[in-house]
């Protein structure tokens, strides 16, 4: 359990919320274009989506073990090269490589551990492991900034992240033990799930993907994915601009995280008593609040404080819609829609790349904040207008109606 929350702790620390800070750095050193830098953030976000389905195929050849160790590895080159870097196109090949490595080492490889070694209690320990992970992008931009910050050294960061992944692997070979033998890709995927399955949805999921509900969630969320991904990469760069140097930044990275955390366990909650649509429409209007705040702050605790204010709005929209999902379309094919929707979501990669090309061109982020901030905006009017439950799918011939029954309710 130790070595398997270290695991998301770290990929989450050293990864897509610190990156941002080293790039500021390293872009002010190399002279790189803003649009190149945001570049190699996006290639770090498609690598991990790309290699998703990586880990279920290693871990019934070589076991999960060693697929952390192998991860790892992986993760351990990355930040190798991109400490030796001087050309560009290396550090593509870096971030990628650490794309790669994270989808390894988490989460997918421990949820499945966690649902063998903890049978009967599989859901809080992997509410647990996610907790740690979160922890990571909350304590991730301060150590990444109090290395920086001492030693003005960039290399010696990507350095000292490369031997911590050796030593998580190391970790991860004398602590990790497969407690049931990974026979098939499903049986992965279906790892911290009842025994009994989830009842059977009167949705199949080509009608779901039909249905105009879908489609504005899966908008509204590609739009949040968007901005979260470039807040990241962007806000340590835009907060500097400010005038007090990048260490203010690294503060409303953790901040942000810490709201985000901090939200999603209070929506969770909140769901139960409160119209989940609501607080998806709410966290939309806060997100575009914040980004509105973030465009026009000329003071660095304004900046941070929209952070923070970011932060919440996105831990309300992105749990509630993931709860949406669950009671529009049922349990039986939750996780198939929460994966399409993921899906989707991936054109979120283009936002840091887009942003950079603004602020080469304006001198500033900006002006893409405030696209940003008319995106969700647009997001939240849509959903205000026109998101509601669908209507219940026609009965297919040869099936019985179905029968009604009480409302769904998210799982525990």
């Amino acid at each position: 359990m130790f070595a398997a929350s270290l695991g998301f702790f770290f990929v989450t620390a050293t990864t897509f919320t610190s990156l941002g800070y080293v790039l500021y750095t390293m872009v002010a050193e190399l002279g790189w274009s803003k649009a190149a830098a945001g570049l190699s953030f996006s290639l770090l976000g498609l690598a991990c989506g790309l290699a998703s389905p990586l880990p279920p195929l290693l871990m019934k050849a070589i076991g999960t073990r060693m697929t952390v160790f192998a991860g790892c590895l992986v993760l351990a080159t990355g930040f190798l090269i991109a400490s030796q870097i001087h050309h560009l196109e290396l550090f593509f090949v870096a971030t990628t490589l650490m794309g790669v490595g994270f989808s390894l080492v988490a989460p997918s490889p421990a949820v499945y551990l966690l649902a063998t070694w903890f049978p009967r209690t599989s859901s809080r320990m992997i509410g647990f492991y996610f907790m740690a992970g979160a922890a990571g992008g909350i304590a991730g931009p301060l150590i990444v900034g109090t290395i920086v910050g001492l030693t003005g050294n960039w290399r010696l960061h990507w350095m000292v992240m490369a031997a911590s992944a050796l030593v998580l692997g190391v970790i991860s070979l004398v602590c990790i033990r497969d407690a049931v033998k990974v026979e098939s890709v499903d049986q992965v995927k279906g790892a911290g799930h009842e025994s009994d399955g989830p009842a059977a949805s009167v949705w199949t999921v080509r009608q779901a993907l039909m249905t105009p509900s879908f489609v504005i969630l899966a908008l509204a969320m590609t739009v949040v994915q968007t901005v979260v991904t470039t807040t990241h990469s962007i806000l340590v760069a835009h907060i500097a601009n400010l005038g007090q140097g990048a260490a203010p930044g690294a503060i409303a990275m953790s901040l942000l995280a810490f709201a985000g955390t901090g939200a999603k366990g209070v929506t969770g909650t909140l769901c139960e008593r409160v119209d989940p649509r609501r607080i998806f429409i709410a966290g939309l209007a806060v997100q575009a609040l914040a980004m509105a705040l973030l465009w026009t702050a000329s003071h660095v605790l304004v900046a941070t404080g929209a952070a923070a204010l970011f932060g919440m709005g996105w831990g309300m929209a992105w749990l509630s819609a993931h709860i949406l999902l669950l009671r529009y379309f049922g349990a039986g094919i939750a996780g198939d829609m929460t994966a399409m929707a993921t899906t989707v979501t991936t054109l979120a990669v283009f936002g840091p790349i887009g942003a950079g090309r603004i602020a080469d061109v304006t001198g500033g982020y900006g002006p893409a904040l405030l696209v940003f901030a008319l995106m969700l905006a647009g997001a939240t009017a849509m959903s205000v207008l026109f998101l509601r439950a669908p209507a219940a799918p026609p009965v297919r011939a040869g099936e019985p109606e179905a029968l009604e029954g009480p409302e769904l309710v998210p799982a525990e």
